[in-house]
């Protein structure tokens, strides 16, 4: 049994104080983001205020110049818009949309359209009082708007002044009236209006910077915090690692893998338990363990008698039981339905009963001594039934010693493998069917594939001379056209190595005359994505024992997959080495591309499978690197992949290969 660990102390203490610190760092990110949140408002209601008091000295200095620009043209439109300011300012038409800075710029620029006036608006002080103005700012505000109302009577006055119906004395009405809006008076009244707006500035400035301060110095005391429980709280996940390691006396996966020992039901104890950790869990089940051994030696012993019974009895399969001179002692119902005896005329009869005639005497000899050896035989093997049929079973015969290790009997079990053997066979024909089916159909494709090919190259050619678009329209042709091809190709190789038929050419030839070959087919694709390819040139005493054209077909696979799923400016790198496996040779391909995961590595050699790439813009088949694993196997190498995520990937061959670094 496992003794108590103190995991309701320790381990107790530190949950309680982790969640404390992961409450606490919760309740100060929260406060955090309501301050920022704080800083944001007073910035917001400082700009809303300090608008409408820009708002407010921005109508005087566009009142002003409305009545000027009156004066020195006549045009009533300014006194119109004069009056519109006074209107939108005071709320009785409403204020157009974007009223703010330079709307009277560009409506006097005509770049947008004055104000229409056909409804009532909210007047600018009623806005500043739903503003967060503080009454003394109020009240410099307000008494700023009543001297920008006097200012503007008195910019009215100025105009009426220079419209008087006398031509006789136009000249001194117009410096009269540029008199009033130019004299010291009417500078003093400007005055008057901007002083308090002015100190309305000083105020919201000073007012709203302090609140954003103290919002911002807020802020930070709760970054700290927050900084100082994110701390605590990853103190605290390593305490409460640090005690359930201790408690466990080892990692969650070693506990694991002890637990899945003993479901597994292999009770031996190798784990070796650290200095201190007697009372973990780990140690705890390495005393259980000891117990389930004892334990199921003892039921071994005590099921001996009974093996045989419950064999016999539970199986579904075929069963006999002998002694171990081979005489039957009991067969089960299924024995009787496959082999056509009933159980009386089995017993006392030997497993000879059942002897099809198809297998020589070294058959059982071999078979007898696996058995008398290891324990256990299986085997397809045929048998013949009552009425002489012929049938193949797949038969098992174990051994059942006694206490002194001796056998004391045999146990045969087997299952009618006739549908199997049957399925096998039709598979197989199936198999053959579809391969003369692809090869015929590939064939069939192929002929007039080349003839599309030969006239697309002929209209691109001319004469007449095709135009831009048919050009591209011909180039799809011949490209997807050229793709086909390969695809039919790649399935005909395919369908050959499967069937049998594939023939190879197999010699010592130069590996570094064929690189060369490889690299110089590539290097104009590569060059059109900036991809470097180098490699270290192999002594040239180094050789390759394969056919020179299929190991140049493996080659120009790996090496188009390289620049099709490397990176930009990517570089490809070919190297050289020894294989694991003596007298072979080991190529590499290695790229700079995206690399893939481990799970998604055994998928590359399945056929038309293409990770997902079945609908992206880079073209593929799927069968190239089934393609050339296969020629690769064929001969007598290998092939795989390594690949990391974020870094690259690297294929790579092995084929028998003498002369180089091999003799060194």
């Amino acid at each position: 049994m496992l003794q108590k660990t103190g995991f309701s102390d320790v381990t107790l203490i530190n949950i309680v104080l982790t969640t404390a610190a992961v409450f606490t760092l919760f309740i100060t990110f929260n406060l955090y983001i309501f301050s920022e949140k704080k800083i944001d408002r007073a910035n917001e209601q400082r700009l809303i205020a300090l608008q409408l008091v820009d708002q407010l000295r921005q109508s005087s200095n566009d009142l002003a110049r409305m009545a000027k620009i009156y004066l020195m043209n006549g045009n009533p439109l300014y006194k119109r818009f004069h009056q519109n300011i006074l209107d939108i300012r005071d709320g009785k038409i409403s204020r157009p949309d974007g009223y703010f800075y330079v709307y009277w710029d560009m409506v006097l620029g005509n770049a947008i359209s004055p104000p229409i006036g056909d409804r009532q608006g909210t007047a600018l002080l009623d806005l500043m009082r739903q503003s967060n103005l503080t009454d003394e700012e109020l009240g410099k505000l307000t008494d700023a708007k009543n001297s920008s109302d006097s200012l503007a009577k008195l910019e009215q006055k100025a105009m009426e002044q220079g419209e008087a119906n006398n031509r006789t004395n136009a000249a001194d009405r117009y410096k009269q009236a540029f008199q009033i809006l130019s004299d010291e008076n009417y500078h003093k009244a400007m005055a008057k209006v901007m002083k308090p707006i002015n100190d309305v500035y000083l105020l919201i400035n000073k007012r709203t910077l302090a609140a954003v301060n103290d919002a911002e110095k807020n802020a930070f005391q709760l970054r700290l915090a927050l900084i100082a429980a994110a701390l605590a709280v990853s103190l605290m996940l390593w305490r409460s690692y640090a005690s359930l390691h201790t408690t466990l006396g080892g990692s969650a996966d070693e506990v694991q893998a002890q637990i899945s020992k003993i479901e597994r039901g292999d009770f031996s104890t190798d784990t070796t338990i650290k200095p201190g950790m007697g009372n973990s869990v780990i140690a705890g089940l390495s005393r259980m363990q000891n117990t389930l051994q004892a334990n199921e030696i003892e039921r071994k012993r005590t099921e001996a008698e009974l093996r045989i019974a419950a064999v016999a009895f539970e199986s579904q399969e075929s069963l006999m039981i002998t002694d171990a001179r081979g005489i039957i002692l009991r067969v089960n119902r299924a024995f009787t339905e496959t082999t056509g005896y009933t159980a009386e005329e089995a017993v006392g009869q030997t497993p000879r009963l059942l002897k099809s005639g198809r297998h020589d005497t070294d058959f059982y000899r071999t078979m007898w001594e696996t058995i008398n050896h290891t324990g256990t035989w299986h085997g397809e093997i045929w048998g013949r039934r009552k009425n002489g049929e012929l049938y193949p079973k797949w038969l098992t015969i174990s051994t059942v010693r006694g206490e002194d290790n001796k056998i004391t009997h045999y146990v045969g079990s087997y299952i009618d493998i006739t549908e199997l053997s049957n399925a096998k066979i039709a598979a197989e024909n199936a198999s053959r069917a579809k391969s003369e089916f692809l090869s015929s159909m590939s064939h069939e494709l192929r002929t007039p594939l080349n003839a599309i090919l030969g006239f697309a190259q002929l209209l691109e050619q001319g004469p007449p001379a095709p135009t831009l678009i048919q050009t591209g329209r011909i180039k799809e042709i011949v490209r997807s056209g050229w793709y086909l091809l390969d695809l039919i190709n790649e399935i005909l190789d395919l369908v050959a190595i499967e069937s049998g038929r594939i023939s190879l050419s197999l010699r010592w030839i130069p590996l570094h005359e064929l690189l060369l070959e490889c690299v110089t087919m590539m290097e104009a694709q590569a060059k059109l994505r900036n991809i470097t390819i180098s490699f270290y040139q192999p002594d040239q005493s180094l050789l390759l024992y394969a056919d020179r054209i299929r190991v140049k077909q493996v080659l120009i696979n790996f090496l188009s997959n390289a620049i099709k799923y490397n990176c930009e400016n990517g570089i490809i790198e070919i190297v050289c080495n020894p294989a694991s496996t003596p007298n072979q040779a080991r190529i590499s391909i290695r790229d700079t591309g995206k690399g893939l995961p481990a799970n998604k590595l055994e998928q590359l050699f399945q056929p038309f499978n293409r990770l997902g790439q079945e609908t992206g813009p880079i073209e593929g088949t799927g069968i190239g690197l089934v393609l050339a694993k296969k020629l690769t196997e064929q001969m007598g190498g290998t092939i795989g992949v390594d690949s990391t995520v974020g870094t690259g990937s690297v294929f790579w061959f092995e084929l028998p290969a003498s002369g180089g670094f091999l003799t060194c």
